[in-house]
């Protein structure tokens, strides 16, 4: 009976433990919106579908037109994966390596460029960068939230 009793609080300690991990997982939420450069010429805007997708698109502007555009996907999962349709070429995916309540990093090491994207979320801004594997030939995007009205 003492080991049917020890046996069944281990059962509880293991399922009640295993629903804290799941319910602390980070989540990519904070991903969610518009998000625009400080002096208007890139924009990245993301929203999350029911089943944990995330879509975004970015746009880079000269002069009011768009130069440059890429789609992108985020796919769900235990490492969730970014997909990226550059020009609407695509895809290429990028597995996440870490994924933080504030940050994701996704890279793919047999990409050309970039092979590291990186999110990180502070505060009221949006950073992104992307680099070679080894965080060489780093561009850096920093946005703020849209003004009312863009997307």
């Amino acid at each position: 009976m003492k080991q049917i009793l020890y046996s069944a609080i281990l059962l509880t300690g293991c399922a009640l433990s295993c629903l804290a991990d799941e319910a602390a997982a980070p989540t990519l939420d904070w991903l969610t919106g518009c998000w625009q450069s400080e002096d208007g010429t890139s924009r990245e805007v993301w929203s999350q579908s029911e089943d944990g997708y995330f879509f975004g698109y970015a746009l880079v502007l000269n002069e009011g037109k768009v130069v440059f555009f890429e789609q992108m996907r985020i796919d769900p999962g235990a490492a969730p994966t970014f997909q990226a349709y550059p020009r609407g070429a695509g895809p290429s995916g990028f597995p996440a390596v870490a994924v933080t309540n504030a940050s994701v990093t996704f890279a793919n090491p047999d990409h050309d460029y970039p092979q590291k994207i990186k999110y990180t979320r502070e505060g009221n801004a949006l950073n992104a960068v992307i680099s070679l594997i080894d965080d060489t030939q780093q561009g850096t995007f920093n946005f703020m939230p849209c003004p009312a009205g863009a997307s």
